[in-house]
């Protein structure tokens, strides 16, 4: 009985999260599109904040920090039971492969595990383990990557050419034109 309020209760802060952060996102996108007289064009328009962002998760320079401010945006946006919130949410997940939402799932159980002071840090849920069922590689830093070119060689002629059996015949007697 208090397993299942508990995994209730986690799932409320997660769901409360994801509104809370898609709520703010909204609120920026609206200012934006206040700036700049309403007028957007999805192609050419940047997300707020992106630039700085995307190069940290390209380069994998994510810090306990960055983390922590993605939390306290979530927490700060609109509620996950929002219609709106809860549709865009339901749009992403379904977008999500089978091992992507596991591991969500799996990441935000073990933050919510921490939140509550269900566990320690280094008890919580690893998406990793294997009862998380999401096989992920850890690695301390770039990986490097080399291909080896496939090179077609053409058949020797030299080599084709058995070792001994060398032309040992006369030179091909020279006959004259007829006439």
């Amino acid at each position: 009985m208090k397993r299942k309020t508990i995994d209730s209760y986690i799932t409320n802060v997660i769901e409360e999260s994801l509104k809370a952060t898609l709520q703010k996102r909204a609120l920026q996108e609206k200012e934006k599109q206040d700036a700049t007289g309403g007028s957007t064009d999805k192609r050419t328009e940047e997300k707020p904040d992106a630039g700085p962002e995307i190069e940290k998760l390209q380069k994998g320079n994510i810090t306990v920090e960055d983390v922590i401010s993605k939390l306290n945006s979530i927490r700060s946006g609109k509620s996950f039971n929002d219609d709106e919130v809860k549709s865009s949410l339901s749009k992403y997940f379904d977008d999500l492969e089978a091992a992507e939402k596991t591991a969500l799932l799996a990441f935000l159980k073990g933050i919510s595990q921490i939140v509550t002071g269900e566990v320690p840090g280094s008890e919580a849920i690893d998406p990793g383990d294997k009862s998380a069922g999401v096989e992920m590689k850890k690695t301390s830093g770039p990986q490097k990557v080399s291909i080896k070119p496939n090179v077609i060689k053409a058949p020797d002629v030299e080599k084709s050419k058995k070792p001994g059996a060398e032309d040992a015949s006369g030179p091909v007697p020279i006959t004259p034109k007829k006439k």
